[in-house]
């Protein structure tokens, strides 16, 4: 397995990194629990609505801690992935995946990768935290032409549920926040910033016509789990 560090423009890494980047061991329990397990069924979506086949070539941005490459191991596929941390990074090393062709150190907005790499492009809470143009131009220019990207993140509350989402966010996560932080628990800077990212996530609002300006055909756009996160899937067409 390849490894690799690159360049990090400060604004993006400040941000998403003073939320997770002491939270790496303790990860994967932290998005059960902040996500009510519902983490579980979007990225089975994602997994299914890649439509992943077997030789095929993915990216992942905002690998994390490799969750979505454990549901990539019997695909036959290669899996690099990308994330912002190095220590997510580590963790997911150390899970020896057979699916696993790299993992690097990088950024979003700049992936380090040439033209027409990857067969698929997938990415787990990532389009909030970047500017959707830049995004949209580098998954479609590292994208092989007919490949898609599925993707999905947090979406400020709307429709009938916002009322009990909203509850949720403001309620439930401060108190989580500040029990966390009673007992020195790094997790206490997530619940703490969440639920004011989350209220100004605005990407699902735009991310369609982004994508469709870099030559990516939107399949679905819409929001799961009663409005919670917005997951978008677009196809690069055939030139």
């Amino acid at each position: 397995m390849v490894s690799g560090k690159f360049a990090l423009p400060r604004g993006i890494q400040e941000t998403a990194l003073e939320i997770f980047g002491g939270l790496a061991s303790s990860y994967e329990r932290v998005l059960d629990l902040a996500t009510l397990t519902q983490d579980r069924y979007w990225k089975q979506w994602v997994v299914q609505n890649a439509a992943i086949r077997a030789g095929d070539r993915v990216l992942d941005i905002g690998c994390g801690t490799c969750l979505l490459e454990e549901r990539l191991e019997d695909r036959g596929c290669g899996v690099v992935g990308l994330d912002l941390s190095e220590q997510m990074i580590k963790i997911g090393q150390s899970k020896n995946l057979a699916c696993l062709e790299g993992l690097f150190v990088g950024d979003a907005e700049a992936l380090p990768f040439p033209n027409g790499t990857f067969d698929s492009v997938v990415c787990c809470y990532v389009p909030k935290y970047v500017d959707r143009a830049k995004f949209a131009r580098e998954v479609a220019r590292v994208l092989r032409a007919g490949g898609k990207v599925v993707s999905y993140d947090f979406v400020r509350p709307a429709g009938p549920f916002s009322p009990l989402l909203r509850l949720y966010l403001h309620g439930l996560m401060p108190i989580a926040a500040y029990v966390l932080g009673l007992v020195g628990s790094e997790t206490a800077t997530t619940f703490r910033n969440l639920p004011h990212i989350v209220e100004e996530a605005r990407w699902n609002e735009g991310i369609a016509k982004a994508f469709g300006e870099e030559g990516v055909q939107a399949l679905v756009s819409k929001t799961l789990s009663g409005g919670v996160v917005g997951v978008f899937s677009g196809r690069k067409e055939l030139r």
